[in-house]
């Protein structure tokens, strides 16, 4: 989805779109990508050297990476639907490469970055839309593996809303991200982020985070211990302890901002909570 983020200044809140009651999976796709649609637009055109908050992206980093990551979904649902394998068939199958394949594929131009990304975008979700209503059990073939496009559905609904935030500080608008997102991808991100320590410096070291959602329902604990990470829902003594709004436990968990920046409140070692990310990094 993108790199750990940048320590950010605290911004106003703001009001969002209502979109609390969004029905279902594809009304969501559509209300985040209009939201990352008015991030997008609130960059201006001498922003896209602007910074992120993705650590070491730049905006048109970020545009770019999204709108190749909306090329690799369209060219994945014509490849399995049948109608155009060759998309499918050019993209490199190393991950890495495919990534970075796709987004020079997608923006050859600095000064296209804005066209590019609602045409990208526009084109996969009509094509997300179709498959979905016509054949909702097709698998797709990712440079990461064949997932069922269902799954690709809630990537995009999550990298909308995601890099709509990272866009921020180069746009200046800065708004809350939608309260059905965060409802529905906190205990998500919580109980899977476990995976995420294999890649930590701190990998047979030992250490445990409490996370306390005080807007709403929702604890968690995330441990590292014997060179695993894992998971566990409810109350539990930690090493540390943050607690806080959803929406603020969401980015803490994805690297965009610190403890801090985010309005958390901290209990226990300092220091190891300023260093969370290191034990858990990415996405």
């Amino acid at each position: 989805m993108g790199h750990a983020g940048r320590a950010v200044l605290a911004e106003p809140s703001g009001t969002g779109l209502d979109l609390s009651r969004v029905p279902g999976p594809l009304e969501q796709l559509d209300a985040a990508r209009n939201w990352y649609f008015e991030s997008l637009d609130a960059v201006g055109d001498d922003g896209w050297q602007r910074a992120s908050r993705c650590q070491g992206w730049t905006a048109g980093d970020v545009v770019a990476h999204v709108a190749g990551g909306d090329y690799l979904v369209r060219s994945a649902i014509l490849d399995a639907t049948g109608r155009d394998r060759s998309l499918l068939a050019a993209v490199p199958a190393d991950l890495g490469q495919s990534a970075q394949w796709a987004r020079l594929i997608t923006v050859s131009d600095p000064k296209s970055l804005r066209e590019v990304a609602h045409r990208e975008s526009q084109q996969t979700i009509a094509a997300l839309r179709e498959v979905l209503q016509q054949a909702p059990q097709t698998k797709l073939r990712m440079p990461y593996g064949e997932t069922p496009v269902t799954n690709a559905l809630a990537i995009r609904t999550a990298e909308y809303v995601i890099h709509g935030y990272d866009l921020q500080p180069a746009s200046g608008r800065f708004v809350a991200a939608p309260a059905w997102f965060i409802d529905a991808t906190l205990p998500r991100g919580a109980q899977g982020m476990w995976r995420t320590h294999a890649l930590s410096p701190h990998k047979g070291k030992s250490a445990s985070f409490h996370l306390h959602r005080t807007d709403g329902e929702g604890e968690w604990t995330l441990r590292a211990e014997n060179g695993q990470g894992r998971s566990e829902p409810g109350h539990e003594s930690a090493d540390v302890m943050f607690r806080g709004s959803g929406a603020g436990l969401y980015w803490l968990l994805m690297g965009r901002g610190s403890p801090q920046d985010l309005g958390l409140e901290i209990h226990g070692d300092p220091a190891l909570a300023a260093a969370f990310k290191e034990w858990f990094p990415g996405p």
